[in-house]
């Protein structure tokens, strides 16, 4: 299969306050098709307990153009747009029902094999499933390694709950965006309309971890890095701007 579409609805949960759809909101949607795309092909979430396989998420670029309202329809669409031995890069486009372009997405997912407990290579078997359609929704298609800024200030803890965790028992990736928003100072929050999101993803978090947060103010946006509180182990780096 090569590129894949599907029709979505802007549901209530998917809107801020202003009634427009929030960079979560666009995120949601393109986990979802993301995961009915794999599906189609037979590494869906309901097939991991035949296969032994999961997709991991390492990271996600997204730029905004609109933003809809509650109810409106939107096309998304998504195919794979490059792999390496180990990584799987996957794009996604995002139109409104008169063919606007509301966002553009880059995303890059490694397998994961439960009986090794380890990521594996893409072998033949599944890269076949996945046709490569060479197209790119960013001029520069790799995905930046982002780095901790230096002036980073700890600003709060959280610890892992119940309802953060998902199909993987981790946290699930769109929750590492709440928790950026949260770090943020209320200047900040409350008067920055960031259409440009880069979240790099490095260690899982599970129950009851205790998450630290950090952020950083650069040139080049604002940064919230999150690390285990007893260890220091990076979980995630939240790029925004």
């Amino acid at each position: 299969m090569d590129v894949y579409s599907q029709n979505f609805i802007v549901t209530l949960p998917d809107v801020g306050e202003n009634n427009e759809l929030t960079n979560k909101g666009i995120l949601r949607m393109m986990q979802e098709i993301a995961c009915v795309h794999s599906s189609l092909v037979g590494f869906g979430v309901n097939d991991a307990t035949s296969t032994g396989f999961a997709w991991i998420l390492l990271n996600w670029k997204l730029q905004v153009f609109t933003r809809p309202i509650w109810n409106a329809k939107l096309k998304i669409s998504t195919w794979s747009s490059k792999h390496t031995l180990v990584a799987f890069y996957r794009d996604f486009e995002v139109l409104d029902e008169n063919n606007n372009l509301v966002a553009i997405a880059t995303s890059k997912w490694l397998l994961f094999d439960f009986n090794k407990n380890s990521i594996v290579k893409l072998n033949s078997e599944v890269e076949a499933k996945y046709t490569h359609v060479d197209r790119h929704v960013f001029d520069v298609p790799m995905l930046e390694k982002l780095k901790e800024p230096e002036n980073s200030k700890l600003v709060s803890e959280y610890t892992v709950s119940r309802r953060d965790i998902d199909t993987n028992h981790h946290v699930n990736n769109l929750n590492y965006l709440d928790f950026a928003y949260e770090a943020l100072p209320d200047d900040v929050f409350f008067n920055c309309d960031f259409k440009n999101i880069e979240i790099m993803y490095k260690h899982e978090a599970k129950l009851s971890d205790t998450l630290t947060f950090f952020y950083a103010k650069q040139d080049d946006g604002v940064f919230v890095t999150i690390k285990d509180k007893y260890d220091g182990k990076l979980h995630c780096i939240v790029r925004l701007y």
